[in-house]
């Protein structure tokens, strides 16, 4: 498969999630509501797929990311779509910092390492 092929896809579902087309799966921070696509959510996360796995598939499927606001579920899902972190500047400031990578981890979402140090200097953008 072509990288420039894959990219175009990722960036389509990207734009679907964020219009909410075709999701069929609703993700509850603490307040409120994301939704998403089940396929791509199993396709990166171990946790999401054994959470997505089920004998009979609903209409929607339901996760629930307790103690994580929606802030830091966009964020999460940013990543999960693109592969990029983008960190507004209001979240930097109120040190949500440590947060955001604490849910990555905790979901099975690694950033790639080089010398033991995340590789973020072109996967992190902050606005």
């Amino acid at each position: 498969m072509a990288s420039g092929h894959a990219a175009t896809v990722m960036h389509s579902l990207l734009e679907f999630q964020r219009s909410g087309y075709l999701c069929d799966t609703v993700i509850f921070a603490d307040d409120g509501p994301l939704k998403a696509h089940s396929a791509v959510l199993a396709a990166v996360s171990p946790l999401f797929k054994a959470a997505l796995r089920t004998d009979v598939t609903p209409a929607e499927h339901t996760i629930v990311l307790s103690g994580v606001d929606s802030c830091i579920a966009s964020i999460v899902l940013e990543f999960v779509y693109s592969g990029d972190i983008v960190i507004p500047d209001d979240c930097v400031a109120s040190d949500k910092v440590t947060e955001i990578f604490s849910v990555l981890q905790e979901l099975g979402l690694r950033l790639p390492l080089v010398d033991n140090r995340y590789l973020i200097g072109c996967h992190v953008l902050l606005y």
